[in-house]
């Protein structure tokens, strides 16, 4: 009497399970027959069974780990292995997001505020976050590589019985993002960040951040300083006028966005900003500090700005408001002069920003009149100053115009 296909099945897997691990289908199928004791079992295998035991033969010895179809010791052939690595790099790089320009200013603010947020709560000198200085490394590894935060940490930070103090020096340079850059892709995971610099304490400068993809996130993993010349010369005050430019340009397209939050950044920190309606500078000129900047169009509180010209009326008006008088002009987008520190006698008005900022810079932007001889001619003034860091800070904002 013939055995069902579930008995066949069972005696395929018995004689499956008593083989060696590396064996072949053929071998299999002569184990269980050789098993048989009723030859009318075997013919019926050995005929109408025949294929379906030698394909049940081949999936069970490909069930067996480590081996392949056919001969169970082959090794994964070089185009396996090619296409293989070719797919683990295409992971690899996907995984690698860019630096962006955007994601290079954050990464370096979030640098310079790992430093500063310990040092603006120490108390006389003993920080109060942490209490070893590896736990100060552990927390400058947010943003840093380990070899520089161990750098900044023993370069800084002092461990004593009572806990972590902050050793007295010049901080580190820090990336300005009111300043130009440049972002240079070394390789993979590994892009430079330049910026140049010029100050008395730094000369001039290429300031070289370099951030690498590690863990998943990108750091900084190092800092170089390359020295650019002479502060000196012709070229250099080329350069300084190019910077000042630059910075003012950027102010000014912060005005016209209305953008007040990023434009409080480049307030002045100590000085804040000051606001003439003219260029004749009054004692009891209006100053907004930086705070007061960023919440300029939220401040619904009417000031007194100065007087009208011509008029005499106090000029009582909402920042809002202010800003669309004297602030905001649509043409200086496209201005006819960019002047820096030409002080141009353009009305009948005294211009006496030099003499209540004698040590700043005056970047103007000018707009021509309409036609010979108008009177529709319009001035925008930005006043600068070296900033606690060595970069140019607003400290006034003066709008020039024709007046009586």
């Amino acid at each position: 009497m013939s055995k069902s296909f579930e008995e066949r099945m069972k005696e395929l897997e018995e004689g499956y399970n008593d083989m060696p691990d590396t064996v072949s289908a053929d071998q299999i199928i002569q184990n269980v027959e050789s098993t048989k004791k009723k030859s009318s079992w075997r013919k019926i295998y050995t005929t109408g069974g025949g294929i379906l035991a030698a394909g049940i033969a081949a999936l069970l010895i490909m069930s067996q780990p480590g081996l392949s179809p056919g001969n169970g010791d082959s090794p994964p052939s070089a185009s396996d292995n090619q296409e293989e690595s070719q797919e683990m790099t295409s992971q690899q790089d996907e995984d690698t997001p860019a630096l962006t320009r955007e994601s290079a200013v954050e990464l370096m603010n979030s640098y310079k505020e790992s430093f500063v947020s310990l040092i603006n709560e120490t108390d006389n000198q003993k920080i109060e976050s942490y209490q070893t200085t590896d736990e100060v490394k552990q927390h400058f590894a947010n943003t840093m590589s380990d070899e520089l935060a161990t750098w900044m940490t023993d370069s800084y930070f002092t461990e004593e019985d009572d806990g972590v103090y902050v050793i007295a020096k010049d901080g580190p340079t820090w990336f300005q993002e009111d300043q130009s850059f440049e972002l240079e892709e070394v390789s993979e995971g590994h892009v430079k960040i330049v910026q140049e610099r010029e100050n008395e304490l730094l000369g001039h400068v290429n300031m070289v951040y370099h951030a690498s993809f590690q863990e998943n996130q990108w750091v900084v993993d190092d800092i170089e300083t390359n020295e650019l010349g002479g502060s000196e010369g012709e070229e250099t005050s080329t350069d300084s006028e190019d910077s000042i430019k630059d910075t003012a340009q950027t102010v000014l397209d912060l005005i016209n966005s209305q953008d007040m939050g990023t434009l409080s950044t480049h307030v002045h920190p100590d000085k804040g900003v000051l606001f003439s309606p003219y260029v004749n500078i009054q004692e009891d000129a209006r100053v907004f500090q930086q705070e007061e900047v960023a919440n300029f169009f939220d401040d619904d509180q009417e000031y007194e700005w100065g007087v009208y010209d011509g008029r005499g009326d106090t000029i009582e008006l909402t920042p809002a408001e202010y800003y669309e008088e004297f602030i905001y002009e649509a043409d200086l987008q496209n201005p006819d002069e960019v002047l820096v520190d030409e002080r141009k006698q353009r009305g009948n008005m005294r211009n006496n920003i030099k003499d209540v900022f004698p040590d700043a810079t005056v970047v103007e932007f000018h707009k021509e009149a309409s036609e010979n001889g108008g009177m529709d001619w319009v001035s925008l003034n930005l006043v600068f100053e070296d900033g606690p860091n060595g970069n140019w800070k607003l400290i006034a904002i003066v709008h020039d115009e024709w007046t009586i």
